[in-house]
């Protein structure tokens, strides 16, 4: 019997928090519109909190140039995917067009363009992409670095996985620096993770977060600038929120009458400075700012917000708490 070939999907809803993986899926799709030139003119990349349907519509139904394919890139749909029209526009899309709709982090069961893809599995693929966790990003560690061309010993997996948070993209960065410096000879060893890992930035992050306790937001500003010249902002906010996750621990501990530096599971200087600058902060304030650093990332998540901007602005005002 004669293979039945499936017409290509003209919705891509990709969702979830794993951006390393949204981001290589597609890329690889825009590898299938040709060569530079041809991706130059058949990919077009929108924000949707920016765009009208009027000009999303325009956007889909272009034939391509040269190809055989046109490529739309939404980041974020919280408006549209409230809109009737919007739906209507997705039923009369051409297969010429491929558009896909990223949205970081999770969609209901009850999400309109979630139950739209679903029921018209003929025109739409769906992709959720979750960010493994614990000891399966350890694993995804080990797959990583054998796919970069490397190895890294177990112990240093795990190790590395605690530094970055359990981040893929961190993850991604810090393989190909590892990777370099053992110039793929040998495994990585939880001696390069510590030579080359651990404290990057770790004592700007301290020196920040002393500041905040003391309401200084002049150095506090300073310091964070500081960091963001040489660190990527997703880098920088990573450690943050960690910084934090470790302080809300320690002060739980503290009022519990326990020595944090017995629970915290990390480095001993990390857990002695965690520690101590627990002291300078009670634990409404640490929730409080848990819960703003919680809502700056999913707002950045869903384009609603520039990381950057928005780590600038939440610094400065905790110095007002």
């Amino acid at each position: 019997m004669a293979e039945e070939f499936r017409t290509p999907p003209v919705l891509y809803l990709l969702y979830g928090d794993d951006e390393l993986a949204i981001a290589e899926f597609v890329r690889r799709m825009e590898e299938k519109l040709g060569d530079p030139d041809a991706l130059a003119l058949n990919l077009q990349r929108l924000q949707a909190q920016n765009v009208d349907l009027r000009t999303l519509e325009e956007a889909c139904c272009a034939v391509p140039f040269l190809a055989s394919r046109r490529m739309v890139v939404v980041e974020g749909a919280d408006r549209l995917r409230g809109e009737e029209r919007f739906y209507e526009l997705l039923e009369r899309i051409p297969t010429s067009t491929a558009l896909v709709i990223v949205v970081r982090g999770d969609l209901g069961k009850r999400d309109p363009l979630l139950r739209w893809a679903q029921d018209n599995a003929e025109r739409a693929l769906v992709r959720k992409f979750e960010t493994p966790r614990g000891g399966a990003f350890v694993r995804w560690l080990l797959s990583r670095c054998r796919d970069l061309g490397g190895e890294i010993e177990n112990e240093a997996a795990q190790l590395l996985s605690e530094w970055v948070d359990d981040d893929p993209y961190l993850a991604h960065q810090e393989l190909g620096k590892l990777l370099d410096y053992v110039d793929r000879s040998r495994p990585i060893a939880v001696a390069d993770v510590e030579r080359l890992t651990p404290f990057q930035g770790q004592h700007d992050i301290f020196a920040m977060v002393d500041a905040l306790g003391q309401r200084d937001g002049r150095r506090a500003i300073g310091l964070l600038h500081r960091l963001l010249e040489t660190q990527h902002p997703r880098y920088v906010f990573t450690m943050i929120v960690r910084q934090f996750r470790l302080l809300l621990q320690a002060r739980e501990a503290l009022e519990s009458g326990e020595d944090p530096r017995q629970g915290l599971g990390v480095h001993p200087y990390v857990a002695e400075k965690v520690t101590g600058q627990a002291r300078n902060f009670d634990m409404l304030e640490l929730e409080k700012i848990y819960h703003l650093l919680s809502r700056l990332d999913l707002d950045s998540k869903r384009g609603r917000a520039d990381l950057e901007t928005g780590m600038d602005r939440l610094v400065a005002s905790l110095t007002t708490l």
